[in-house]
């Protein structure tokens, strides 16, 4: 399992299951097979970015990469405290 999968699985379920979308009509928005649905949902999909992205689309999300290593400024002000 690639790390983040698991919490982007349960996001599109969430966002699914809010539609009032089972997987296979997920499936035929994303133009993609139910089972690609099913993967990624349980956090076990390793294929192609486009598919994911499809996927992602038709739910009317968007994917985002954030740097680990990258400190957020409040991180900032207590490394460099003016006090």
């Amino acid at each position: 399992m690639l790390p983040g999968m698991l919490e982007i699985g349960q996001k599109c379920q969430e966002k699914r299951k809010a539609k009032g979308w089972t997987q296979s009509t997920a499936a035929t928005h994303a133009g993609i097979h139910r089972t690609v649905i099913s993967q990624i949902e349980n956090g076990l999909y390793s294929g192609s970015l486009k598919a994911l992205t499809l996927y992602l689309n038709a739910l009317e999300m968007k994917l985002s990469v954030q740097s680990a290593g990258m400190p957020q400024l409040d991180e900032l002000e207590a490394l460099f405290n003016d006090d």
